[in-house]
């Protein structure tokens, strides 16, 4: 008899989020392996994006709805402990963390919600995707509902949201990090007894379906080529230091340009200084783009900069994604030497790096790359192979699912 498929419910702030491809592909990647994923989430960021068709997704109720009522009513007939397990919590996030402490507090109906769809779904286990909004609601689940609870931490929610660390790893039974900086950085914040769960799980990308070019032919070298840079319009992505420095590959080749796919709240900034540095020929802002034609646009370009900062509040990147799909893309990189980034991208092997902020230097690698057949070539050939062997999507989902059947 065929064993019948582990159910696993995703906790997500929003789903699916233009930003986290990762997730989406991850979700999809668990499904096509066997496992039976529902999504929980906050809200759906409206675009384009078909679900995996066995992927059914829960989303919270308004506050004052008859549903979210009708759920707190539920909680408390199935769980009569479980009102006053949540305000035990609550009151240990207020020794720790009041901020989310308050979260919980407003959430009682999500978790009320999401506790009865767990229910009748049959769901075992608990899979809170970030440390932040999606672990406080994670914990007061497993803790309501007795079901076993794994963390997946990433970026901004390590270094900045982590909140309760300590109290989210003292329930979890893993948490994955998707850079050894983020690895390095749980284990310095939470007690040893919690370090053995702590478990390395890169982003994955589909290195199968990209176009090989690891060897570049003449006519594939372009001496004018585009420069391309992905991400949301914020500081830690450094794209005011990207068009200081394009300002000055173009003094001395005017015919090149510059993407910037994204959008965000640094538009207006962004667009100001492109009037200043009278780049307007020069740089194009395609606003955000849907992921498959972003890829497209990754293909086409010369060379992809990803000139990533850390950020005054202390937000940072880990390994920004776009790189890893460039890398599978065949598209040689310019990117910051910052600990998460220089973990993929090795200097002039995999990619060239730049300081943060260093606005010559990364002048010097773009103008380097866009020019250089053979530069191109040989990062091209590495960095795809450095895609297909560390980073994945099919081996690092693999890596996933068997912490997923281990646990106890």
């Amino acid at each position: 008899m065929k064993k019948p498929a582990m159910k696993i419910g995703y906790i997500l702030t929003t789903f699916p989020c233009r930003s986290e491809t990762f997730v989406n592909r991850e979700i999809e990647s668990m499904s096509i392996l066997g496992f039976d994923i529902s999504v929980f989430a906050a809200e759906n960021q409206q675009y384009a994006y078909k679900c995996n068709s066995a992927t059914n997704t829960f989303y919270r109720p308004s506050l004052f709805s008859a549903q979210a009522f009708l759920s707190i009513g539920y909680l408390s007939f199935r769980y009569p402990l479980a009102l006053g397990k949540l305000l035990c919590l609550v009151l240990k996030f207020i020794r720790i963390c009041p901020r989310e402490a308050v979260s919980l507090i407003c959430n009682v109906h999500t978790i009320s919600f999401f506790a009865k769809h767990l229910d009748h779904k049959a769901i075992s286990h608990i899979h809170a995707y970030f440390l932040s909004w999606p672990a406080v609601i994670g914990l007061a689940l497993s803790v309501t509902t007795g079901r076993s609870l794994s963390i997946s931490a990433h970026a901004r929610d390590i270094f900045i949201e982590h909140g309760a660390i300590k109290l989210k790893a003292s329930r979890a039974k893993f948490i994955t990090a998707c850079t050894q900086q983020g690895l390095k950085y749980l284990k310095a914040n939470l007690p040893a007894k919690h370090h053995h769960k702590l478990i390395l799980n890169y982003h994955g990308v589909i290195t199968s379906d990209c176009p090989d070019r690891r060897e570049t032919n003449s006519s594939e070298f372009k001496p004018n080529g585009t420069v391309i840079a992905v991400g949301r319009l914020i500081p830690k992505k450094g794209f005011e230091v990207l068009l200081r420095a394009f300002d000055l590959v173009v003094q001395k080749k005017p015919n090149c340009r510059l993407m910037i796919v994204g959008d965000g709240p640094g538009n207006e900034l962004l667009t100001g200084l492109i009037k200043q540095l009278a780049l307007d020929n020069h740089v194009e802002f395609l606003g955000w783009r849907e992921h498959d034609k972003t890829l497209q646009l990754i293909r086409q370009a010369t060379v992809l900069v990803a000139p990533s900062l850390v950020a005054e509040d202390g937000d940072r990147d880990g390994i920004p994604n776009v790189i890893l799909e460039a890398f599978a893309c065949g598209t040689p990189v310019v990117a910051s030497n910052l600990e998460g980034i220089s973990e993929a991208v090795e200097h002039r092997r995999t990619g060239m790096l730049v300081e943060p902020g260093d606005v010559l230097g990364l002048t010097s690698a773009i103008r380097e790359l866009l020019f250089n057949k053979c530069l191109q070539s040989r990062l091209s050939q590495t960095a795809y192979e450095t895609a297909a062997q560390r980073f994945d999507s099919v081996k690092n989902t693999q890596q996933l699912a068997k912490l997923f059947i281990n646990i106890n």
